[in-house]
């Protein structure tokens, strides 16, 4: 592959409503990361681009359809097709998403490379029959404009034989499974021979006028139920021939919930209402069908007897030989299948087709029914992933002997995620909490330094059909698709309640996930929790007399110019993102990061904690420690591991006690790196009274209420322009937890660590001996110490270098770890030494 070629972070293969919203969530939360987005077609929307044909809606409410970051608010909780390729455009604009799609461009092969970390895609241009004719296919986002429906029936792109090479480090595959191109055309013995017109919906005419025709509709799913009656109110005589009955629900065509509510909720929070009643709703409807199909069987056709017309037999046309929810249950908005039933110019026939005539259908029992029209409903054609090839290090990938980790990834295939959604539910409810687990799994590999990322299935594991679904166009495909196993994680789950569980609130990381290190390419198994996530280094404690002992993690060479990394308040050192310290080891540090005395594994202070009322009034204990007390610390672990001189990396009140061993001791440090620090000075860097008073919070009892503690902290602490991953904040706080010595004392030993900052007052004149060259860094959303005290302290220092980071908040969050090492890193390291590639 060309070395020229143009590489994305992700690239998302589709833009339809899977491909669109995995963008926007991704954009928004990974805004560093290099995304593209790849069509095949010159349009937004996907299938809800592509089918056009009478009344094409969804089958599914549209609180639960619509995405969760941006709820549904219009009037239909049923929305025609027109409305929700809408809803999809005005979500891609909305989020700037429309900027990242490269239309007519398909991906028709990927192979990974393990010596790169990334694959490399082959990518043919498409073009449309007309564009071909007529010259260039019409320009970006040109069929966006107006009404979505208006325009004629799409013409499928096909290949042109025009390639383009592009790598990328992930593949997140929003294809869905139908094969746009072609749909399912069963050989119907007749059909040649009809003399009317035969149209499949899939490839609808736009033009096509249906008024006063008799029109055959073949088929029973959710096209058919749909057809009938948008054909009847075109004014068209219409007959439903069905081999086998479909159960059918009338629903709502608007939500009265959210109706009721959005006068005193607005239309948001309305919806997100909504949204969670009916997705319990979606659930409970299909529980009760497994748990007691009879009488679900029996509720069903109750409500059909109630609403067909008495000459409409529900035994012989509404009674399914299956369970409910074998298959998909279909819905009449409003009730208008029975409404076009009732009307005299809808009709249903059950039974076998003997053959088509010239003018129409004759069944088996030599019933004729006579057609203008013959419109073929007979279902669609899987193609998964677009139909493209894929391969490992040159050797062809069979994904028939994949199996489904977690419902987005794939064994053994690296950087690799797909997109399915519910069979038994909205689609979208699928999507959105694979996308949010896809995102943690994004941050967790930037805290740990990983590239890759591949999932391994356990020896012995039993596997199953990919999909546990009867419906005729899934059964066609079964043995082209992928395995699922028969436990967690290796399930494809049709449970939104369980995977919101499984997806959204546990740890990303489990046995079965492997991660090979940007630095070596070693499969690297599940980190320990007392090491943190992806932790490494060699943990000592190191007696310094007195009563002190402190507790370090070296990493690096021996003969490594050390780093010396000192953390924040009521952190320990494996709060400091692994892949921070991954990256300097690798230009030849030797990185030591310190306990700071009263955390982790460090010595306790035996001194009374202040109370809340002290730390507000300044007076305090006479014991109290100070900042410059933690310093000696920090000099003296110099000293007892033979560090005559060293960087100083500082965060918050490690920025704090950082200063002032510069300040005190000159001849230890040869340069400083202070962030999300201050000076002292009452005047600047307070902190907001919000976090002040979660602070004050008395210490957690146990351990899952203090990870629970932790994590909300860290989302208050978070800059809006990066939202933490909370299963990654939860494995830090477990971390924590674990390898404290005295877990329970969290709650004094932090008031003792704001003692010291208070007892220690305004240093700004003490910071003005400092010789050390200085960086500073502060974040312009920081609640803890508010922005203001880093240029105060940049100001203070001779000749510092202050640098703000738009969007970071009091964390260090892993997203922010590409930008924070590349400012280090040219302070710290001479030029004559940095890297030339």
């Amino acid at each position: 592959m060309s070395t020229d070629a143009e590489h994305f972070d992700i690239l998302i293969i589709g833009a339809g409503l899977s491909g669109i919203g995995a963008a926007c969530k991704l954009r928004k939360e990974h805004p560093h990361k290099k995304i593209g987005i790849l069509e095949s077609r010159d349009a937004t929307g996907g299938t809800w681009d592509l089918f056009r044909y009478p009344g094409v809606r969804a089958d599914s409410d549209l609180y639960t359809f619509g995405y969760e970051f941006r709820p549904w608010t219009g009037p239909q909780s049923i929305a025609k097709g027109p409305a929700i390729l809408q809803y999809i455009r005005d979500t891609a604009r909305e989020y700037g998403v429309n900027e990242l799609i490269r239309f007519n461009q398909r991906m028709v092969a990927a192979d990974w490379s393990p010596h790169h970390s990334h694959w490399c895609v082959t990518v043919e241009r498409t073009a449309t029959p007309e564009a071909r004719r007529t010259g260039p296919h019409p320009a970006q986002g040109q069929r966006d404009q107006g009404d979505p429906a208006a325009s004629s029936a799409p013409r499928e792109p096909s290949g042109t034989g025009e390639y383009l090479e592009v790598t990328a480090s992930w593949l997140f595959n929003a294809t869905g499974y139908y094969r746009y191109d072609q749909p399912n055309e069963p050989d119907i013995p007749g059909l040649k021979r009809f003399q009317g017109t035969v149209v499949h919906p899939q490839l609808w005419p736009q033009d096509m006028d249906v008024a006063g025709k008799n029109v055959v509709v073949i088929g029973s799913g959710a096209t058919a139920i749909t057809l009938l009656p948008a054909l009847v109110e075109r004014g068209a005589n219409v007959t439903m021939v069905q081999r086998t009955p479909s159960y059918i629900i009338p629903v709502p065509k608007e939500n009265h919930l959210a109706k009721a509510l959005k006068p005193r909720l607005g239309d948001e929070r309305s919806s997100h209402v909504a949204r969670a009643v009916a997705t319990r709703q979606q659930r409970l409807l299909w529980k009760t069908s497994k748990i007691a199909p009879h009488l679900v069987r029996g509720a069903i056709a109750a409500v059909n007897k109630s609403q067909l017309p008495d000459d409409v037999s529900v035994r012989e046309h509404f009674s399914p030989p299956y369970k409910p929810w074998d298959q998909r249950v279909c819905v009449a908005p409003g009730g208008d299948f029975y409404r076009a039933l009732k009307s005299g110019s809808g009709h249903v026939v059950t039974g076998t087709i003997d053959e088509i005539t010239e003018s129409g259908v004759r069944m088996e029992n030599g019933q004729e029914i006579p057609a203008d029209i013959i419109i073929t409903a007979t279902g669609f054609n899987v193609l998964l992933f677009g139909g493209a090839r894929f391969s490992l290090d040159g050797t062809p990938v069979d994904l028939t002997e994949k199996v489904a980790y977690r419902g987005v990834m794939l064994s053994d295939m690296p950087n690799f995620a797909f997109a399915i959604g519910y069979t038994n539910a909205s689609w979208t409810l699928k999507i959105g909490l694979l996308v949010d687990w896809f995102s943690r799994l994004l941050a967790h590999m930037d805290g740990i330094g990983a590239v890759s990322a591949r999932p391994v299935a356990p020896d012995g594991l039993k596997t199953k059909p990919l999909l546990d679904f009867d419906a005729g166009y899934i059964q066609r495909a079964l043995d082209g698709l992928p395995k699922q196993g028969t436990r967690s994680p290796w399930l494809m789950s049709m449970s939104y309640l369980a995977d919101r569980r499984e997806l959204r609130s546990r740890p990303v990381v489990d046995e079965f996930l492997r991660f090979d290190d940007a630095a070596a390419p070693v499969l690297q198994e599940l980190p320990t929790l007392l090491a943190g996530p992806g932790d490494t280094g060699v943990e000592e404690i190191v007696d310094l007399g007195d009563g002190r002992s402190m507790c370090v993690r070296i990493d690096g060479p021996e003969d490594g110019p050390a780093v010396i990394m000192i953390t924040g308040l009521a952190f320990d050192l494996t709060a400091w993102p692994i892949s921070f310290v991954k990256s300097l080891v690798k230009q030849g540090f030797r990185v030591v990061r310190i306990d700071n005395r009263d955390e982790g594994r460090s010595f306790r202070a035996t001194s009374k904690a202040p109370s809340a009322r002290q730390l507000l009034s300044g007076d305090l204990p006479a014991e109290q420690y100070t900042v410059e007390d933690m310093s000696e610390d920090v000099a003296d672990t110099m000293r007892a591991l033979g560090i005559g001189r060293a960087d100083l990396i500082g965060f918050s009140l490690g920025g704090m006690i950082a200063q002032s061993l510069a300040a005190h001791h000159p001849e230890l440090v040869r340069r400083l790196v202070s962030i999300c620090s201050t000076t002292g000075d009452p005047e600047v860097g307070t902190t907001a009274t919000s976090t002040a008073a979660m602070l004050m919070l008395p210490g957690a009892p146990n351990r899952s209420v203090y990870i629970r503690g932790r994590t909300i902290i860290g989302r208050h602490l978070a800059g809006p322009g990066y939202p933490i991953d909370e299963a990654y904040e939860a494995q830090l706080a477990a971390a924590h937890w674990d390898r404290s010595l005295n877990p329970h004392g969290e709650s004094a030993a932090m008031r003792r660590q704001i003692g010291a900052i208070r007892a220690s007052g305004n240093r700004a004149e003490v910071l003005a001996d400092i010789t050390a060259p200085t960086l500073v860094i502060h974040g312009d959303k920081d609640k803890i110490v508010r922005p203001d005290g880093g240029p105060a302290t940049a100001e203070a220092i001779p000749g510092a270098t202050f640098i703000e980071i738009p969007g970071m908040g009091h964390q260090l969050h892993p997203a922010l770890m590409p930008t924070l090492l590349s400012y280090v890193t040219e302070h710290l390291v001479e030029p004559a030494q940095r890297p030339t590639s």
